[in-house]
C-alpha cells in the first residue's frame, strides 16, 4: 500500500509538472520564434554551416519560425500523453489498456521529436540558403539518439504493459 501512495504522490506533481509544461513550451517557443522573425541575423548564429555574411530576409526568417512550430507538435503530444498517464496513475489506475496506450503514445512521441531534430534544421538551413548558395547541412546529436532510444523504450514497454494488462484481466476473471 505504501508503495501506491508514493506512486499516486510522485503521479501528482508529475501530472501538474506535464501540465504546466504543455502550456510553456509554445509560450517560450513563440518567443523565440518571434525573436527569429524580428532579428533574422540571429538566425545565421544557429547555423554554422550558412556561409558568413549571409543575410536572411525576412520571409526566410519566417518560414525558418514556422518549420519551428512545427517541432512543437510532438512535444506537446509527449507532454499531454504524460499527463494523461499520470492523471491515471494518481486516481490509482496502474495496470490498464489505457495506462499501455498512454505509454506508447509518449513513445511514439518522443521517436518523432528525435525525427524533428534532424529533418527541420536541415530544411530550415536551406531556407536560409543564398539563391544559387544552397548549403546543405545534417547532424545527430547524443540528444537526438537519446529520444530516438527513449521513445523506442517506452513503444515496447506500452506494447508489454498492454500484455500485461490483458493478462491481469483475464486472472481476474478466472478468480
Amino acid at each position: 500500500m505504501q508503495r501506491a501512495d508514493r506512486l499516486r504522490r510522485l503521479s501528482h506533481w508529475l501530472f501538474w509538472t506535464s501540465t504546466v509544461l504543455a502550456w510553456l513550451l509554445p509560450l517560450a517557443l513563440i518567443a523565440k520564434i518571434a525573436k527569429g522573425v524580428y532579428d533574422p541575423a540571429t538566425l545565421v548564429a544557429r547555423f554554422p554551416a550558412l556561409p558568413p555574411g549571409t543575410v536572411v530576409s525576412p520571409f526566410a526568417g519566417t518560414m525558418v519560425a514556422a518549420l519551428a512550430v512545427v517541432a512543437l507538435f510532438p512535444m506537446i503530444a509527449a507532454f499531454m500523453a504524460m499527463r494523461s498517464l499520470f492523471d491515471r496513475y494518481r486516481r490509482g489506475e496502474i495496470l490498464t489498456d489505457a495506462c499501455a496506450d498512454d505509454i506508447g503514445r509518449i513513445g511514439r512521441a518522443l521517436f518523432v521529436v528525435a525525427a524533428m531534430t534532424v529533418i527541420l534544421p536541415f530544411l530550415q538551413l536551406i531556407v536560409l540558403s543564398a539563391p544559387g548558395q544552397l548549403v546543405f547541412g545534417i547532424g545527430v546529436s547524443d540528444s537526438t539518439l537519446g529520444f530516438l532510444l527513449s521513445g523506442g523504450v517506452l513503444i515496447a514497454i506500452g506494447r508489454v504493459m498492454g500484455e500485461a494488462a490483458r493478462l491481469a484481466e483475464e486472472n481476474r476473471g478466472f478468480v
